[in-house]
């Protein structure tokens, strides 16, 4: 492996640790608090925030190096960007009555 695929595939799993950071808070704090919606606004912010630092990243690296592999990374990024969002916000909605249960039952 080259230098170019070990940092395409550490961008790649910045921002799969994204996703799942920002869903592991939205689950546990509304389970905690029992707060959905502002809870589930600051899991996509967390969301938004991670892969905007991952994306600036793969800028500083990539911009000198090559075109084609600045702007291919940055569009794999913009895909797994609003990919990871609606399957955050989707996986939240589905488990909404579950988190809301576990809430009301403390």
């Amino acid at each position: 492996m080259n230098e170019f695929d070990i940092t395409v595939a550490v961008y790649l799993t910045f921002m799969v640790i994204a996703f799942f950071s920002s869903y592991k808070y939205g689950s546990y704090m509304t389970r905690k608090t029992g707060w959905f919606f502002p809870q589930l606004f600051i899991a996509g912010t967390i969301n938004i925030v991670l892969g905007m630092i991952a994306t600036l990243g793969w800028i500083f690296f990539s911009w000198g190096l090559n075109e084609y592999l600045f702007f291919g990374g940055l569009l794999l990024g913009l895909r797994l960007w609003v990919v990871g969002e609606v399957v955050l916000i989707i996986l939240l909605l589905i488990r909404r009555k579950q988190l809301m249960k576990i809430f009301n039952n403390k």
